[in-house]
């Protein structure tokens, strides 16, 4: 959109590339040798009596003028040596090589006797005629004077409107766009849909229609925490990777004020969380009902909202630990070990923490989501069945029943549903909030 000076190289321009050239400017050794049009050079240098050859590539016939080919020069010094003459072919011609080419490197300048002779770039330098030229380019830059300061003021006046070319929205609306379509090709896929169905199957026939009685309490609160557990640890590793095999883009992308970081990383958010929230939905349809945990649909949607957000929340990490470090090894690393902390502080496996560690239980996602669902499963009372699973409160007695306040205060359950869930929501959200203002951080010089 603004008048940008662009610089490419061309290696080899073709015949049709070359006369596609507005100027051309050719230099040897330093000095300019021709300034010009393109059809121009080739009108120059036969007025110099170096015409180019019938059929030969004029970008080619300059070359062999102008580069410096040691190799040909000493070949040429050695046969006028061994020969005593320049070449066999009179005045004004040029020395052939060993296949009968037309080298151009030297051009007898003498009669026919031997009188020295001069490279072609060197005759070339001292023919152009230099302050000439330097009048004719000081004329064109004087009269373009006005016009580029107006271009100058004009582009100025642009950038300080605003640095993008399209608004936030458009930015946000095409990005969700391609990260759906990235998202379904690499997370609603045929094989992951399967998995999850499959180990929701699984999960259902180890659990299958499990009694409400005092000996499967365990087992009860084992399936919400394997499910937490499960979930959890696949949306943190899927999406550690989420940023770094996307940074050369992202950072290349930004240098050239593509988008504003805020549209992508929304864009990224937003249209990722459906894909990867159906897959542990479809894992909680079977596995569910099979287990039999309670018969109360209210019940089956409070804990796939749990299970849901318990997914959020571990992406959320993952990202967060994925902005930071772009090294996979080492985001791997790190995700691994700081990961498992946050499951054993879940409360399943260790239920007395160090004091000195209690504070680190209210940033585990695990413990949120495995609290919370315990809350909502565990809605009726418990009948004893003498089994000794609940010792305190039946008393190893098969008559009585615990109440629901009993059972979760003897699983160490901590606040209420609408607690966890408030705070699964923060685990959600402060991590993303950092993952972000670890990509506005990121420089393009990081991406060595």
């Amino acid at each position: 959109l603004f008048q940008d000076t662009v610089i490419t190289s061309i290696h080899q321009p073709s015949s049709s590339v070359f006369r596609s050239f507005d100027k051309l400017m050719l230099l040897a050794e330093g000095n300019m040798v021709y300034f010009g049009t393109p059809t121009g050079s080739l009108s120059y240098l036969r007025e110099k009596g170096f015409p180019c050859p019938d059929g030969y590539n004029a970008a080619d016939h300059l070359m062999d003028l102008l580069v410096v080919d040691s190799v040909l020069e000493k070949e040429v010094e050695d046969k006028e040596d061994l020969n005593g003459h320049t070449n066999a072919f009179g005045d004004g011609s040029v020395v052939l090589n060993d296949h009968g080419q037309e080298t151009n490197l030297r051009r007898r300048v003498g009669g026919g006797r031997r009188s020295s002779t001069v490279p072609a770039r060197l005759q070339l330098i001292q023919a152009w005629d230099r302050e000439a030229v330097a009048e004719q380019m000081d004329a064109a830059l004087n009269s373009d004077d006005q016009s580029v300061k107006s271009d100058k003021r004009e582009k100025t006046k642009k950038s300080k409107m605003t640095k993008y070319n399209t608004t936030w929205w458009t930015q946000f609306v095409v990005l969700t766009h391609r990260s759906l379509k990235n998202s379904r090709s690499a997370i609603f896929t045929p094989l992951n849909l399967v998995k999850s169905v499959a180990l929701g199957v699984v999960a259902g026939l180890l659990w299958w229609q499990t009694p409400n009685t005092e000996k499967y309490v365990a087992d009860r609160s084992a399936y919400y925490f394997f499910t937490m557990t499960f979930w959890v640890f696949d949306s943190m590793f899927n999406s550690l990777m989420a940023f770094p095999i996307e940074r050369d883009v992202i950072l290349k992308e930004r240098a050239s004020a593509a988008y504003r970081v805020s549209a992508y990383f929304l864009a990224k958010t937003v249209s990722e969380a459906p894909t990867r929230l159906a897959l542990p939905f479809l894992y909680m349809i079977p596995s569910f009902w099979m287990a039999g945990l309670n018969p109360r649909f209210s019940v089956f949607v409070g804990s796939t909202v749990c299970t849901l957000l318990s997914c959020l929340a571990g992406e959320s990490i993952g990202l967060f630990i994925g902005a930071w470090i772009y090294d996979m090894q080492k985001g791997m690393t790190v995700l691994t070990v700081f990961s498992l902390f946050l499951m054993l502080l879940g409360g399943f496996f260790v239920q007395n923490i160090p004091s000195f560690l209690i504070w680190a239980r209210y940033v585990s996602p695990f413990k949120y989501a495995f609290d919370a669902s315990r809350q909502l499963v565990f809605d009726r009372n418990v009948p004893c069945d003498g089994s000794g699973a609940l010792e305190e409160l039946c008393g190893g007695s098969s008559e009585g029943y615990a109440t629901p306040e009993q059972v979760i205060d003897f699983l160490q359950v901590d606040g209420g549903v609408a607690f966890n869930v408030s705070l699964l929501l923060v685990v959600c959200f402060v991590p993303r909030y950092l993952a972000y203002l670890a990509l506005r951080a990121k420089k393009a010089g990081d991406r060595e």
